[in-house]
């Protein structure tokens, strides 16, 4: 039919498919995320079951157990405030834990008290055992989050342009959630842990009182100690507007992927912005000094979303419209990219 279907697929090391299955039920669906535990997958995003769903543009949190053959076991739909997404699982002695948002659909006035960004504790049998949620019903969400000893540190947003960390215990208790200005409107998208500290990735707005489409950004990490105060903070833009989605840890260099993007003068209109994206890939030290960096230049656009560290490289998640990547220049698909440690680009598939 016309709407997209969620997908879970498991690739070998040849990056061949050893098995997909969709979900089929309802309307547009997708997957934030995957986690494997001892049963098989655990697989959470969102879904839409209903036509009212649809001209709202919400959804229903997700959460899909599966086999270790790929065959779906058990499934479960959440909706609290009007509108709901599923971000991240992790996985948790006696269960496992989702974060996310669930928000007032688009044209509801007023507030929730159960809403905003969302973190849930479930069995391995789908029952709840606790709940959390904070800061507005009309915005924040928890996009990443990590375990570290006795606590989960979670990043997002509070409200527009808000970044957020928050600290609880593995009981739900809340330590802290504290914000910082100015991200862009996705706010932190990523945290990993290195030595003592906590690194975020985002982006940052440079120039807050301009006009939303007058708004420039640069990928952003911060650094923070576990009581989450600043110790430092880096950007990076390159003749463009930038943000970071992903980072992650190679022994003690942190990598990031994300995008820089500006405007197409030619294929934008008084009403629409047409942004040209291009994928970058940056290390950085724990001190925050540049190594090295690589950007894709396409004919068409070239998105990163995530990134894996292997023995030998870090291997690249995202979709492309370049011929250059295998598409035409038109039709966006998804891809691998393969880069060495000195960040140059060994193949995509």
């Amino acid at each position: 039919d016309e709407y997209n279907k969620a997908k879970f697929a498991k690739y070998n090391d040849d990056f061949e498919i050893e098995f997909e299955s969709a979900y089929t039920k309802g309307f547009a669906s997708y997957f934030n995320d995957v986690a494997e535990y001892s049963d098989g997958f655990i697989a959470v995003g969102g879904a839409q079951y209903n036509d009212q769903q649809v001209s709202d543009n919400a959804t229903d949190g997700l959460i899909v157990l599966y086999d270790k053959n790929g065959k779906p076991k058990d499934t479960k739909s959440v909706q609290i405030a009007g509108d709901t997404t599923f971000s991240k699982v992790l996985l948790v002695d006696d269960g496992f834990i989702v974060i996310g948002q669930s928000i007032l659909q688009n044209m509801v006035v007023g507030t929730d008290p159960d809403g905003g960004a969302l973190m849930i504790k479930y069995d391995f049998d789908l029952n709840e055992v606790w709940r959390v949620n904070y800061g507005g019903s009309k915005s924040a969400i928890y996009n990443d989050a990590v375990i570290d000893g006795d606590y989960i540190y979670a990043v997002g947003k509070d409200a527009t342009r808000y970044g957020l960390i928050a600290k609880y215990t593995l009981d739900g208790e809340k330590v802290y959630t504290k914000t910082y200005e100015y991200t862009d409107t996705v706010g932190f998208s990523s945290i990993v842990k290195v030595g003592d500290d906590f690194f975020v990735a985002g982006s940052k707005t440079i120039n807050v009182d301009a006009d939303d489409e007058d708004k420039v950004t640069e990928g952003l990490i911060v650094k923070y100690n576990e009581d989450g105060e600043v110790l430092d903070e880096v950007t990076f833009a390159r003749n463009n507007a930038a943000r970071f989605n992903k980072i992650v840890s190679d022994g003690n260099d942190l990598v990031v992927v994300g995008h820089t993007y500006k405007k197409d003068e030619e294929k934008s209109t008084d009403t629409y912005n047409y942004l040209d994206y291009r994928g970058i890939i940056v290390k950085y030290n724990t001190d925050l000094e540049k190594l090295g960096n690589n950007k894709e230049n396409g004919s068409g656009i070239d998105y990163f979303s995530d990134v894996i560290v292997t023995s030998d490289g870090y291997l690249v998640g995202g979709a492309s419209s370049s011929k250059e990547l295998g598409s035409n220049n038109k039709d966006y698909r998804t891809y691998f990219l393969k880069y060495n440690k000195d960040l140059e680009r060994d193949f995509y598939k």
